[in-house]
């Protein structure tokens, strides 16, 4: 990153009502792009979210710029209108060949290109909080085997949506493999955990990996299943929440600043002490 950048993440509280929904995307979306933001990011089940998970299916599309469906065609659009890498957090794409499950996608688009990037979730959240919500995502999603970085703008974004943010070693990769300087966190954390572990784990990430990390989040009750916490934030390297919203559909703006990101690198060189896991002694365990 060579100068100030602005990136916004939008929160909303998605429906079972798609052309609601996006018509709301769109409308946070010009706001944003409007108030500067260079790169937009909605998040996870920004288009659709239903009662259960096959409720989906019918809106599941294949990722083809050239023939979009309804959801990709409004990403392309806010692209164009707003001059703005666009980043849809999670969205149902197509499984050749499987009419149960879709993919939990995070689809990349930039004005004049099109979709440049895909990264598909990896880690399905399949619960059962007592007290709190029962969930099985792999019930209607089929999991991603790949990571992904996106250079744009002079940053380099390290994609992931909600769950994964659970699992460091995924951002870690992002970090050491990909030199992510940017963390990308779109989700739909329920209530019940977001209350417990939003914060904390979206600052662990920051803090680890010497990154920003944008989340953008679903807030508020969606349907009488299903609430989620919002909290949609922006965290500096050193950990610090530098711009949050936590309930209400709207957006978050954040400059990220690239003396802040080398000053912290510089003056806590973790990447220079970071042992690789190939490299690492093994793990010796004894019994009495």
């Amino acid at each position: 990153m060579d100068s100030p950048v602005t990136i916004a993440a939008v929160q909303l509280s998605s429906t079972d009502d798609l052309r609601q929904n996006l018509a709301t995307c769109r409308r946070l979306g010009e706001e944003a792009g409007a108030a500067g933001a260079r790169v937009i990011v909605l998040p996870e089940c920004f288009a659709f979210l239903g009662r259960k998970e096959g409720d989906k299916m019918v809106h599941a599309e294949v990722l083809d710029a050239a023939a979009p469906g309804p959801i990709l065609e409004t990403l392309l659009a806010l692209a164009e209108s707003t001059g703005a890498v666009v980043i849809g957090g999670g969205m149902p794409e197509t499984v050749p060949g499987d009419t149960r499950r879709a993919y939990n996608t995070a689809v990349v688009v930039a004005p004049g290109k099109g979709v440049i990037g895909s990264y598909r979730k990896v880690h399905l959240f399949d619960v059962d909080i007592p007290g709190g919500a029962t969930l099985r995502e792999s019930d209607g999603t089929c999991a991603g085997d790949s990571a992904l970085v996106v250079a744009a703008h002079g940053l380099r974004l390290g994609l992931s949506i909600c769950y994964d943010v659970r699992f460091p070693e995924h951002y870690r990769r992002l970090w050491r493999d990909g030199g992510a300087n940017v963390l990308l966190v779109p989700a739909a954390f329920t209530a019940h955990t977001g209350a417990a572990h939003w914060h904390l784990l979206l600052r662990a990430r920051a803090v680890e990996d010497q990154c920003y990390v944008v989340a953008a989040a679903q807030w508020g009750q969606h349907n009488e299943k299903r609430r989620s916490f919002g909290h949609s934030l922006v965290v500096d390297p050193w950990g610090t929440v530098v711009a949050e919203r936590p309930e209400g559909d709207g957006v978050v703006l954040a400059t990220l600043d690239p003396e802040l990101l080398a000053k912290t690198r510089r003056n806590m060189p973790c990447g220079e002490h970071a042992v690789t896991l190939g490299a690492a002694p093994p793990v010796k365990v004894v019994s009495l």
